[in-house]
């Protein structure tokens, strides 16, 4: 078994059930509360989306520093673990090795799994709180996609995050198309979750190989998942912001250029949609922008 198999088995349905129950976390109330105490009348987070964005920021906490120092310690943990000695044994191959390549290669890669699903649900959650901040929220399914967009621009490598920000201005472009939500059925949405989660957590699972290195282990774990919750909440802040201001002043979403298909680490959420709502519709998965009756 590939290693990429290995990881898919360990990573199991952790991803969409700890988005979902992190998600749940949100605490609406005490956001709607907090911008209650500064005199602004809002009954619930869609209220928020009529305030001014200066008002925002005089409400909006700076969520990037704890969701930052939370990752930085689990990924000191994950480091610390799989740095012990059995990838080392595996002569620092990993990827293409077998199950049999090592002692201890399953325990490994459990823990660089878990490790993955851990950081891309904080992920997840700080994207999600972010929005509530500016008034989205994110139980709604074209919120979390939006949401899943916007992870993937923040879990992007610098050099793919235009590619990544492109790939997210298609998917508003998709979303607005719709006249009705009939087709964007839960099962639909929630297998676009689970192939994007699992996408990602792969491939931040690749990044993260140097964990393997006994003693920097520790200190590459801590410093990747604190560079990676650092730039997903430096993102999503800057998309959420931008996305306010287009919605407040009636700004349109021009469409971009189309990005190379090159770019491996990029998570096309849109034409993932497009396939689980042509699958359920009974029609061939042909790659199309799911417009086509």
């Amino acid at each position: 078994m590939e290693f990429e198999g290995i990881f898919v088995k360990a990573l199991g349905g952790l991803l969409d059930v700890g988005s979902r129950a992190a998600m749940a976390t949100v605490g609406h109330e005490a956001i709607v509360e907090a911008y209650r105490k500064r005199g602004h009348e809002v009954a619930d987070i869609d209220d928020i989306g009529k305030l001014e964005l200066c008002e925002m920021d005089k409400v909006r906490p700076n969520l990037g520093l704890a969701y930052t120092a939370v990752a930085t310690v689990e990924g000191a943990a994950a480091g610390f673990a799989v740095s012990g000695g059995e990838i080392v044994a595996a002569g620092g191959s990993v990827f293409g090795a077998g199950v049999g390549g090592a002692p201890g290669i399953g325990t490994v890669v459990g823990v660089m799994a878990a490790d993955a699903a851990v950081v891309l649900v904080a992920a997840n959650r700080a994207v999600a709180h972010i929005a509530a901040y500016y008034g989205y929220d994110v139980d709604h399914p074209d919120e979390r996609l939006f949401a899943l967009g916007v992870l993937s621009v923040g879990t992007a490598a610098e050099a793919s995050k235009a590619t990544a920000y492109i790939e997210l201005n298609k998917l508003v472009q998709a979303l607005a198309r719709r006249a009705t939500w009939d087709q964007l059925r839960q099962n639909a949405v929630t297998r676009v979750v689970e192939k994007v989660f699992t996408r990602l957590g792969y491939r931040i699972t690749q990044r993260k190989l140097g964990q393997a290195v006994p003693v920097f282990g520790t200190v590459i774990g801590a410093g990747m998942n604190a560079h990676l919750l650092s730039s997903v909440t430096h993102d999503a802040n800057h998309i959420y912001r931008e996305r306010f201001l287009r919605d407040h002043y009636g700004l349109a979403h021009e469409p971009l250029a189309t990005p190379s298909m090159n770019e491996t680490d990029v998570v096309d959420v849109a034409e993932l949609l497009h396939e689980e709502i042509a699958k359920e519709d009974g029609r061939p998965t042909d790659g199309g922008d799911g417009e086509r009756s």
